[in-house]
């Protein structure tokens, strides 16, 4: 008897462990998915969270999407954005400033996580960098050009000299590769002008500056129509030449060449996006810097 109750025993000990180690496996599944239905946090993004900092590629002179003020602090609709990305993640954020041509080109060597930039989504930069979906805004390209300077309409810019940033959309489309850009059909309204000359600036925002610093190479530009508006308010004497010729969805970028997988913090970020759209707070920083509400797509609007 007792020899069968010592067998009993190890039978009765064996079914308890195993019982508790068939418990224990649902939690090991549940490890891949973060409380919320959210995505769960490895690679980039459990770094990210680990240190606390989400470290941001932006620009010092893009007003109003990004720029600096008086005390030198960051401010505008891009750096409202990644503050609001970075509260959302519950860490703090760092700005950093390369220039644009690096960012575009991708292999960032873990220097900053993301850019949050009003960078286009295009074929090209795809296959260096991965972009958050849905886009956070979009904004139309718009050509501007200094007060006396004859140019009233898009025929007037044939065979002008234009300004653009380099590395920009707006200097791929005038470039005549607008499929270079793999925006839909419906993003654009217009033809590039016929032999215009392309002056690139480090970034398009120079191009109104110029003008109003007297530079004479130039006097027409391409570029957001935010920043045309932005550079009449602030008392540039240059105005709006023809309708916007295209539409560009802009969204945050990440490396794809990070050291870690960004595949989680892509997802988590379009997660954070969709729910600023879902609940207004895009619509809202768009109205406060645009006093327009430019977070939905052309064909939505």
């Amino acid at each position: 008897m007792k020899r069968i109750s010592f067998v009993l025993l190890l039978l009765l000990t064996a079914l308890v462990l195993v019982a508790c180690g068939g418990a224990a496996a649902p939690e090991a599944a549940e490890a891949t998915t973060a409380p919320g239905g959210e995505t769960a946090a490895d690679g980039l993004l459990a770094d990210i969270l680990e240190r606390g900092v989400v470290r941001v590629s932006t620009d010092p002179n893009y007003e109003p999407q990004s720029f600096l003020d008086e005390s030198g602090e960051f401010i505008g609709f891009d750096v409202d954005v990644a503050r609001e990305i970075a509260a959302r993640l519950g860490v703090e954020v760092e700005f950093v400033t390369p220039d644009w041509d690096i960012i575009t080109a991708g292999n960032w060597g873990s220097q900053w996580d993301m850019s949050v930039g009003s960078m286009t989504v295009t074929t090209a930069r795809q296959e260096v960098l991965d972009f958050a979906t849905p886009a956070y805004y979009y904004t139309p390209a718009q050509f501007a050009a200094a007060d006396g300077s004859g140019i009233e309409s898009l025929d007037d810019l044939a065979g002008q000299a234009v300004c653009v940033g380099v590395s920009t959309t707006y200097e791929t489309w005038l470039s005549g590769n607008a499929d270079a850009l793999g925006l839909p059909a419906e993003s654009f309204f217009a033809e590039p002008p016929a032999g215009v000359t392309i002056v690139p600036l480090a970034t398009d925002a120079e191009c109104p500056q110029s003008i109003q610093a007297g530079r004479q190479e130039f006097l027409a530009f391409l570029t957001s129509n935010t920043v045309v508006q932005a550079a009449i308010d602030g008392g540039l004497p240059i105005h709006r030449v023809g309708s916007p010729a295209f539409s560009e969805n802009l969204a945050v970028a990440f490396d794809k060449r990070s050291e870690l997988d960004n595949t989680s913090a892509v997802q988590r970020v379009g997660e954070i996006i969709q729910a600023m759209h879902d609940d207004g707070t895009l619509r809202e920083l768009s109205m406060k810097w645009f006093a327009a509400d430019l977070t939905a797509a052309p064909s939505a609007q």
